[in-house]
């Protein structure tokens, strides 16, 4: 009988041991394969933005910064040339006008932009009758072409067109010519890049506002405070995410302008509105000179990744809690 016992006791304690060790085995070889499974379709799912950021993002990226360090007319082979073309452009005069009207377009375009979109984002969070027709009609301009918007413009902007109808009787002047005048060709593109940008940025500060709880401003009725008061210390305070990507945004739109200057004016008269990104495509495409057009798109990057990342590094500094 004893000798009976072991090796059924001895069997019955193996038999646990080696059910959890196969339970174990089976449960991690399943969990490799299901995170093997949900990497690869995971990478199937991600292949394709990653192909089309790679072709058209970073190949062009990265084309371009060789080409800017190269002597390269389009008619023979790219010659190396180190910084020789970023050395020119601070002594090429049309590069230096380029970068004082682009500074002076985006200080145009910008401020006005944030002042008039957030003043119509305030009045549109406001109850009144035929509050939607009005909000669609004033976004409409930010969804046609850039192209499109500057050929209307240009029409408007004709001496005998409908700007000038209501402009000389006020002024006293009479043909007016906006786009052929030094002093008002720059004007008119900032006009025309205001209406055309206001709509966008006003949905923007809208949504902003929308994300306020409403409880904030209960309190400080509570508290006898008025709307200027309310809007200085509680609407601006917790639209500062906000703010900062407005400011961000239209000033690398503003940057990387092109149309407006490229239809209407042409760059002129007397490169009055010659931009850096129209330079880009004049040095490029008109002169051949491709190297120094991508020395010039090189450093309309630097510019570029210099205020994103201004942004990222305000944003997380800037964080706003509601709690």
């Amino acid at each position: 009988m004893d000798s009976q016992e072991v090796p059924i006791s001895k069997g019955r304690a193996a038999t646990p041991r080696k059910g959890v060790a196969d339970n174990l085995a089976r449960h991690w070889g399943l969990r490799k394969r299901l995170f093997f499974r949900r990497d690869l379709y995971g990478a199937l799912f991600v292949a394709p933005a990653m192909i089309f950021f790679l072709v058209f993002n970073l190949y062009p990226m990265v084309n371009g910064f060789y080409l800017s360090l190269t002597r390269y007319t389009l008619l023979k082979p790219p010659r190396f040339i180190g910084l020789d073309n970023f050395i020119g452009l601070a002594s090429d005069a049309r590069f230096i006008n380029g970068v004082k009207v682009t500074t002076l377009f985006v200080l145009g375009t910008t401020v006005p932009k944030w002042v008039l979109s957030l003043a119509l984002a305030l009045l549109f969070k406001g109850e009144f009758k035929f509050r939607e027709v009005y909000k669609v009609l004033y976004f409409i301009p930010a969804l046609l072409s850039g192209v499109v918007v500057s050929l209307v413009w240009k029409l408007l902007f004709d001496p005998l067109g409908l700007v000038n109808a209501f402009v000389e009787p006020m002024v006293g002047k009479s043909e007016i010519f906006w786009l052929a005048d030094p002093k008002l060709a720059p004007v008119a593109l900032m006009i025309v890049d205001n209406w055309a940008g206001i709509g966008f940025f006003m949905l923007i500060w809208l949504a902003g506002l929308a994300g306020i709880p409403s409880d904030f401003y209960d309190a400080a009725a509570i508290d006898g405070a008025n709307r200027w008061q309310s809007f200085w210390h509680i609407t601006l305070p917790l639209l500062k995410p906000t703010t900062i990507f407005v400011m961000v945004i239209s000033m690398i739109n503003s940057f990387q302008s092109f149309s407006l200057q490229f239809v209407m004016t042409e760059g002129g008269p007397n490169d009055a509105t010659s931009t850096i990104a129209l330079l880009v495509y004049n040095y490029g495409f008109r002169y051949f000179k491709m190297g120094q057009a991508a020395a010039m798109s090189i450093f309309m990057f630097v510019v570029i990744i210099t205020l994103t990342l201004t942004q990222m590094r305000l944003m997380r500094a800037e964080e706003t809690s509601y709690m």
